[in-house]
């Protein structure tokens, strides 16, 4: 019998993950791996404007390709400029039909993606190679990583390397410090505005701790009201920028939030995490290598994993009190000192 030839690796490599924030923080390792196994490859990311801040420079990525797919002629430049790089393998991690369109136009001979059971949208139909149908994907990285199993980059360890900003350590002030992340991009992922009064005064008052809130914008309304609680509560709701962002959840002890960006970015700069889930599926979208750490109610309704709640009085978050989620940050706290 004659030997096994593993097939050279590929020269030029396009990762097609535009958003959002939380996903593109969970390729990182992907992407790492591959760089570990074929140092020598060129790796482009076709990354959404928004996400690029979290992730340029990144070590392991040769040239990042901003897609403004919503900008006035995004479609017409993406596509001139995906077709002139000249790829010869891409992987379509976003399985919808725009990622679709970007790996077709990459004009690689080899163009994979997940198995149709998996895309969203019709994705699958712009690819001609498919890995493995998985009837329990995992989470989000695990899903990921499945590309490199299937291309032999196989390694044990993920690795992220997020770049972030390095906050001073006087930020801490002699005190535990938590993060909590207040926004989620779906409304169902919102954990109410009262419980998390409740858990600032909780924190602050009861345990005496230092609070940090974090979040866009839109949650800058709710951030002034939180920090009025207490003086050890600091509110950087819409002031910050991703990598910011990531370093103060990096220079925390604690990170709370749901199922958002901000907490797959504390999953990958090392920081515990307590996850609050409710129309979301921990399952598939839950910390990765963290499943203790997600707090759930058990209702018949969910995870739903709709954008909005479909059911009057939203009880799966509802029902999620703060005093649950301060007692097990208290009692994760303890297991850190």
């Amino acid at each position: 019998m004659l030997p096994t030839v593993s097939p050279p690796p590929p020269k030029r490599v396009a990762l097609v993950k535009l958003g959002a924030i939380g996903d593109v923080a969970n390729t990182l390792p992907l992407a790492n791996r591959l760089r570990r196994a074929w140092p020598e490859v060129h790796l482009t990311w076709l990354i959404a404007p928004l996400a690029h801040g979290l992730v340029k420079g990144h070590p392991a990525i040769d040239r990042f390709l901003v897609c403004d797919l919503k900008a006035k002629g995004g479609w017409r430049r993406a596509l001139r400029d995906v077709r002139a790089a000249r790829f010869d393998l891409a992987l379509d991690l976003q399985r919808i039909q725009k990622s679709g369109l970007l790996t077709l136009a990459t004009g690689a001979p080899r163009r994979l993606g997940f198995d149709r059971a998996r895309c969203k949208e019709l994705s699958y139909v712009f690819t001609n190679e498919r890995i493995s149908p998985n009837p329990r994907p995992g989470v989000t990285v695990a899903q990921y990583l499945e590309f490199a199993d299937h291309l032999g980059a196989r390694e044990s360890a993920p690795e992220w390397r997020i770049p972030f900003v390095r906050w001073s350590e006087e930020l801490r002030g002699g005190r535990p410090q938590i993060t909590l992340g207040l926004g989620a991009s779906k409304p169902a992922n919102r954990w109410p505005d009262r419980h998390w009064e409740d858990l600032v005064h909780s924190l602050s008052h009861e345990q005496g701790l230092s609070v940090h809130l974090c979040g866009g914008p839109e949650d800058v309304p709710l951030g002034a009201k939180l920090a009025r609680i207490s003086p050890t509560v600091m509110d950087w709701t819409g002031r910050l920028n991703l990598r910011e962002s990531a370093g103060l959840i990096e220079a925390g002890d604690l990170f709370i939030g749901g199922d958002t960006g901000l907490l797959h970015i504390a999953v990958g700069v090392g920081t515990e995490v307590i996850a609050l889930f409710g129309a979301a599926d921990p399952l598939r979208t839950g910390p990765f290598l963290r499943p203790d750490s997600v707090l759930r109610e058990a209702v018949t309704c969910a995870p739903c994993r709709k954008r909005r709640c479909p059911v009057a009085g939203h009880p799966c978050l509802e029902r999620l009190r703060a005093s649950r989620v301060g007692a097990a940050a208290a009692l994760c706290l303890s297991k850190l000192s």
